[in-house]
């Protein structure tokens, strides 16, 4: 037996094979995707299977960019790859350096072209949408009468509106005559003209068991419908058409229900809510209440009236006698300040009083006395005062009149002038004035000021 080779050293020799064969360097593999993850660095990690096997297979950033399509599991695609083996795990994997779909590819681009032509027709706009009615009375739903969808809408529907009626227009949701049928379905609904809401779709599945609500005859009816239209076509991640032209789409079957509900749901809700505070307040009311009648039922004034009335009546007199009490000091204190008004007003005080007044009467006759020898100096203080503003010059201004001074001496005639300067005086100022020529009598002399 020949020498044991280590494991990594097999691995090696394996992997020397691998990447030496130049088949394998680029080699064209067809199967199915799972467990497909995309990281943030970009790279994309998934297994490659079919009915008997399947291999680790691994995308790089660089070569992921190049894709036209989001790989999700379940889709079959061809990929061009290297094999080689990874030594640290010992695992043959691919290195997928393209990937394309497989068999749905030409569907993906039918969609995809036909989506354009809608859009650009306006089908999708937002401005066209109708809005859900608040409180529908009945609701109908087009689907297949076999399918999960009816029964998860129809669960939905009892549960949170049971009120509201539902009309059911079975159909095939796959299957070459599924579009036509689903078309005159919605068709038929709108003849009826008694539906609020119509709910449309189906459970999940591929892109070829979807295909019916990708098709114009389904997409025209959505569109044409004077009923608002909620799509609920697969899962969340699944898109057809009819989502896009529908009024609202909806991630699943049930949630479809849920939307065509909403309002009635919150109404529902906001009763249940009031019912609930109602109750409180009743039930603390009563409570209240009760409490209340149980007292005054263990009340020893109800149990004995009797007593009851003796606790007024013993209340009363003591009130009477309070008043009594009170009216009797108030006369006592009226009568004290009387008896003391009148001491006060006795007649030997009142002699005092008048006594002591005639005393203060006659002082200030002695004072006026001895100011009566001054009064004649004052007058005659007085008109010598008067007499003397008479007369003088500050009285004189007051009047109008002016001084008139030359070499510091007052001029009384006209012959003490002489040419040059004088200083007139006024009553408030002075001014200085050039005597030019003089003339005696009534002539008037000319000055220059």
């Amino acid at each position: 037996m020949a020498n044991p080779l280590p494991v990594s050293e097999v691995v090696r020799y394996v992997k020397r094979q691998l990447d030496g064969d130049p088949v394998l360097q680029q080699v064209a593999v067809i199967g199915e995707i799972s467990n497909f993850k995309r990281y943030a660095s970009g790279h994309c990690y998934f297994t490659l299977k079919d009915e008997s096997s399947r291999m680790k297979a691994v995308m790089f950033a660089r070569d992921a960019k190049t894709l036209t399509f989001d790989p999700t599991d379940g889709m079959n695609v061809i990929v061009v790859a290297r094999v080689t083996m990874y030594e640290s795990t010992g695992d043959v994997q691919l290195y997928v350096e393209l990937m394309r779909q497989d068999g749905v590819g030409q569907l993906y681009e039918r969609f995809e072209a036909r989506k354009r032509e809608l859009e650009a027709k306006g089908w999708f706009d937002d401005e066209r949408k109708r809005p859900l009615p608040a409180f529908p009375e009945r609701i109908g739903i087009v689907t297949s009468p076999k399918g999960a969808a009816l029964h998860d809408i129809a669960t939905t529907l009892r549960r949170r509106a049971p009120h509201v009626a539902i009309t059911f227009a079975p159909v095939a949701v796959q299957g070459a005559t599924s579009a036509p049928q689903i078309a005159n379905a919605i068709r038929w609904m709108n003849e009826r003209t008694d539906c609020d809401v119509l709910i449309v779709g189906r459970g999940g599945g591929s892109i070829e068991e979807l295909w019916a609500f990708n098709e114009d005859a389904v997409v025209k009816a959505i569109f044409e419908s004077d009923i608002p239209v909620i799509s609920a076509v697969g899962h969340e991640t699944d898109f057809t058409l009819a989502d896009f032209v529908a009024d609202v789409r909806a991630a699943t079957p049930t949630a479809a229900a849920e939307l065509a509900t909403a309002t009635i749901e919150a109404q529902r809700k906001d009763v249940e809510r009031l019912g609930l505070q109602l109750h409180r307040v009743v039930t603390t009311q009563v409570a209240s209440l009760r409490e209340r009648v149980e007292r005054m039922q263990q009340s020893y004034g109800l149990k004995s009236p009797r007593y009851t009335i003796l606790q007024k009546r013993e209340r009363f007199s003591q009130a009477e006698i309070r008043l009594e009490q009170g009216v009797l000091k108030q006369v006592a204190t009226a009568r004290h300040q009387l008896v003391h008004s009148s001491q006060r007003l006795d007649v030997r005080n009142l002699q005092h009083v008048f006594r002591a007044q005639q005393d203060r009467f006659g002082q200030f006759e002695e004072r006026l006395a001895r100011l009566r020898p001054l009064e004649r100096p004052t007058d005659q203080f007085a008109r010598l005062t008067g007499r003397l503003a008479s007369v003088s010059p500050l009285a004189v201004l007051a009047r109008g009149y002016t001084l008139v001074e030359q070499d510091g001496s007052y001029v009384k005639d006209v012959k003490q002038l002489h040419d040059g300067l004088v200083t007139i005086r006024f009553r408030d100022g002075h001014a200085v004035a050039e005597v030019k020529e003089r003339h005696d009598g009534e002539e008037t002399r000319r000055t220059d000021v």
